[in-house]
């Protein structure tokens, strides 16, 4: 991953409430917050960033926040691993809806369009059509609203890069969706669900490699975004 080739690097950082780190040297240095997945996490990192915490001697204001993760296609024609740069964010639960200024980053053949926030995982193909449809959105995530509305009221500039895990056709099963929705997979529970579903077996190696896929391409996004912001 690129964060893991930079240096220095220094993990622990006292006060933060999710795993933090910051990576390179000033003034191209770059502070990672692993949030996790969901609304709430997302808020719980954020409230905690944007009220300047002090950290390896600096008190941090951050220039731009730029949330970057997997997402689920909404509409044809986006493929695993095609990354999305959020010209807009919304939440039709809420109502919450707002442009991403205009960020420095020249990577030309990126998808730009809205992205949509849920609470919960979207598996179904039926159901991410009519949340096309109702949205305007290309893609589903279940973090960037909180992050465009929290950073908007802050008055931080703020940027949605997201990479797609899976195709608006490819279906996600009831029992695959209950397993991944939070996250992590307990060993435990997989084996519980795997017995009782074998056909999950199948689910599973699937969602391994496009979750490879995505990964890759979304280090190598951040990369191409880090490098362009900051010249």
């Amino acid at each position: 991953m690129f964060f893991r080739r930079m240096r220095p690097r220094r993990r622990v950082i006292p006060g933060a409430p999710v795993a933090a780190a910051l990576h390179g040297d000033s003034p191209h240095r770059v502070f990672l917050l692993e949030t996790g997945v969901g609304i709430g996490a997302m808020e719980a990192a954020l409230a905690w960033l944007l009220t300047g915490p002090f950290a390896d001697g600096l008190v941090l204001h951050p220039s731009m926040v730029l949330s970057a993760g997997f997402s689920g296609a909404l509409v044809p024609g986006l493929c695993v691993g095609d990354l999305i740069l959020a010209d807009s964010v919304c939440d039709v639960e809420t109502g919450f809806a707002t442009d991403v200024p205009t960020v420095p980053c020249a990577a030309a053949q990126w998808r730009r369009g809205r992205l949509l926030t849920v609470a919960s995982l979207v598996g179904r193909p039926e159901e991410k059509g009519r949340l096309a449809e109702r949205s305007g959105a290309v893609a589903v995530d279940m973090e960037s609203a909180v992050v465009a509305r929290m950073c908007h009221a802050a008055g931080v500039p703020f940027a949605c890069l997201r990479v797609i895990s899976d195709d608006v056709d490819t279906p996600l099963s009831k029992a695959l969706l209950d397993l991944v929705g939070a996250g992590r997979v307990r060993v435990g529970r997989l084996a519980g669900a795997v017995l009782r579903r074998p056909g999950l077996i199948a689910e599973l190696i699937r969602l391994a490699s496009h979750t490879r896929t995505a990964a890759r391409r979304l280090a190598e996004g951040l990369e191409e975004f880090l490098n362009s912001s900051s010249r």
